[in-house]
């Protein structure tokens, strides 16, 4: 049996090993779901076979653990967008006659409506702007870690977060929240 061209094993085995409890807890915080979690991980991991950097053991260890937050941030983003482009009635479904309240105790009117502001936002923010905010407000990178994940200047991720701090502003402001 021969395998695919693009796949090939990674040449230090306990890569997956070393980095999959970071990524794995760093997409289920940004996602707060189990399988579209795991289907990140999964993702980021394939691609990291396929396509991610060169590396030879321990040395260039940092080189990849950025890498893949990078990817899985970027897939666990665009995840977020593909559930916000869900219509509101999709959730009517879910939703039994009886039940009043989402798990929880929160009550689904609650939900959906906080449901339509995080879509108004997504669509709103740059990705870059999303991508430093979720790893320094959500993932709790300093400015300087960020930067080495994204791959630009300590500046630039101050920069990326003062221009989404003020796109916030302005949005609440218009909404009233």
């Amino acid at each position: 049996m021969t395998l695919p061209l693009q796949w090939c094993p990674v040449p230090d085995a306990s890569v997956y090993q070393r980095f999959l409890p970071a990524i794995r807890l760093k997409s289920r915080r940004i996602l707060s779901n189990r399988e579209d979690a795991e289907d990140v991980v999964h993702e980021s991991f394939a691609r990291l076979l396929q396509h991610g950097p060169a590396w030879s053991g321990d040395a260039d260890t940092p080189v990849v653990m950025a890498w893949l937050y990078r990817t899985c941030t970027r897939l666990a983003i665009d995840t977020l967008r593909l559930r916000a482009r869900l219509t509101l009635t999709d959730f009517a479904d879910e939703r039994s006659c009886d039940e009043a309240c989402w798990p929880g105790g929160i009550a689904l009117d609650e939900v959906l409506q906080a449901r339509r502001l995080v879509q108004m936002l997504c669509k709103r923010v740059e990705e870059d702007e999303l991508e430093a905010a979720v790893l320094c407000r959500v993932d709790g990178l300093s400015q300087l870690e960020a930067a080495a994940v994204l791959g630009v200047s300590e500046r630039t991720v101050r920069r990326l977060l003062e221009r989404f701090d003020a796109g916030v502003a302005q949005w609440r402001e218009e909404f009233g929240s």
